[in-house]
C-alpha cells in the first residue's frame, strides 16, 4: 500500500503522554500545534473505533497518513484489515455552534460548557461533505468512520436510530456513488459502534 506518513508520530506521542501527571497534560497539550492535536485525536479514535468495530484490525499497522502526500489526498488512516491494507476517513459529527462554544471555553479555561445543539444537520453535513470528496487509495478498500468526539458532541441515540430507519436506503445509495465501502457511526463517548451501512 503506497502512502506517506505524518513525521509527527500520534502513537509514541502517546505512551509518553498518558504517563504524565493530569497538570503537566495540559500543559504539554497546549504546546502541541493544532494539527498535531488533529492527528492525535483521529489517531486515538481510530483505534477505539478499531476495538469497537468487531473488524480484525492490527493495531500495530494503524498509521496517519499526510493528506498532502497526493492527489488527490489519502485518507486520514491506514492500516491492515484481516491482514489486507485498506483505508479509513474520520469526520467527527458536531454541531458547529457548540464547537464555537466549546472553542471559548477552552480559551477561557472555563471547565464546563453546554447548550441545545443539532444532531441530524451536523450528521447530514459532515456524510454529504466526505461522501462528494475523492481519495487516493491505489485499489484498497476505504471506509467512513463519522464519529461522537468526547469532550464534544454525544448522540440521542434514540433521534439517531430513528432519522437512520427513516433514511437508510437514501442513505445507502449516497454511498453507492461514493468512493466508500462503508460508512461507520461511532460513539467516542461509550466506545461502541452505533450503526454500519455497507454500500
Amino acid at each position: 500500500m503506497a502512502r506517506s506518513k505524518t513525521i509527527w508520530e500520534p502513537a509514541a506521542f502517546y505512551q509518553w503522554y498518558e504517563r504524565l501527571p493530569i497538570d503537566k497534560r495540559e500543559t504539554v497539550w497546549n504546546d502541541l500545534k493544532r494539527d498535531q492535536q488533529k492527528v492525535y485525536i483521529e489517531w486515538k479514535t481510530f483505534r477505539d473505533f478499531a476495538t469497537a468495530s468487531g473488524l480484525d484490525i492490527d493495531p500495530r499497522s494503524i498509521e496517519t497518513c499526510d493528506p498532502n502526500a497526493a492527489s488527490p489526498p489519502l485518507p486520514d488512516v491506514c492500516c491492515l484489515v484481516s491482514g489486507e491494507p485498506a483505508y479509513f476517513e474520520l469526520g467527527e459529527v458536531t454541531d458547529e455552534g457548540l464547537a464555537r462554544i466549546a472553542s471559548i471555553a477552552q480559551k477561557n479555561r472555563d471547565p464546563v460548557y453546554g447548550g441545545a445543539f443539532l444532531q441530524r444537520q451536523p450528521l447530514v453535513r459532515i456524510f454529504l461533505k466526505k461522501c462528494r470528496n475523492r481519495y487516493t487509495t491505489n485499489g484498497c478498500p476505504l471506509h467512513l468512520v463519522l464519529h461522537f468526539a468526547v469532550g464534544r458532541q454525544s448522540p440521542f441515540v434514540p433521534q439517531l436510530n430513528n432519522d437512520l430507519e427513516k433514511w437508510r436506503d437514501r442513505l445507502v445509495r449516497r454511498i453507492q456513488r461514493s468512493q466508500f465501502d462503508s460508512v461507520w457511526l461511532y460513539d467516542d463517548w461509550r466506545k461502541r459502534v452505533l450503526v454500519r451501512l455497507d454500500r
